[in-house]
């Protein structure tokens, strides 16, 4: 349908998903499309991202609170978490004009998946793959150094993320198609 960004917020409380994903999200993928998704909210014992956060080449986004700390309430943690994002008491337009205030990871992945629309204004011949480089490499690194499980590359810096000029032939987040290869059966 034309679209440069989609924005998934939601999750299935599962690190798996249908098999009917794989060539929605390769479709998407193939056409120069950035997927991004919400990594999920802890739920009791459950801490890991699930799908479609834990998908091959999508944006997982986790949260931070106002104090720039892994939001234990808004956000899961695992390898497959790209970058983190504000979480905590943000605004949102809610079905009949309302407007609510809300938390968590599906908060926050709009925030990223606003921020690549700017990289994408600033530079419209840049590809997915170099608009995602640049997002994960402006990042601030917080946490263990370099990537970690609780905040990824790391919190959006929005003002790096549109200066940069970074490229990359391939998504940095890995390959959707390389791993339906490898992974489903024939």
């Amino acid at each position: 349908q034309g679209a440069d960004i989609i924005n998934i917020s939601l999750s299935r409380n599962s690190k798996s998903w249908p098999k009917s994903w794989d060539s929605a999200f390769s479709y998407a993928f193939e056409n120069d499309v950035i997927v991004v998704a919400a990594s999920g909210n802890r739920l009791g014992e459950q801490s890991n991202p699930s799908a479609p956060a834990t998908m091959p080449g999508v944006v997982a986004v986790g949260g931070v609170s106002k104090e720039l700390v892994g939001a234990e309430f808004a956000s899961t943690t695992g390898i497959s978490l790209a970058v983190t994002a504000p979480a905590e008491d943000l605004i949102g337009s809610y079905p009949g004009g309302q407007v609510r205030q809300w938390d968590g990871s599906s908060a926050a992945a709009p925030l990223v998946s606003g921020l690549l629309a700017l990289m994408l204004e600033a530079d419209p011949s840049a590809s997915a793959n170099d608009l995602i480089q640049r997002l994960i490499a402006s990042s601030s690194d917080l946490g263990e150094p370099g990537f970690d499980a609780v905040y990824g590359f790391g919190v959006i810096d929005p003002e790096a993320a549109v200066e940069s000029k970074l490229t990359s032939q391939q998504n940095p987040l890995g390959s959707l198609a390389e791993w339906v290869r490898l992974y489903r059966p024939g």
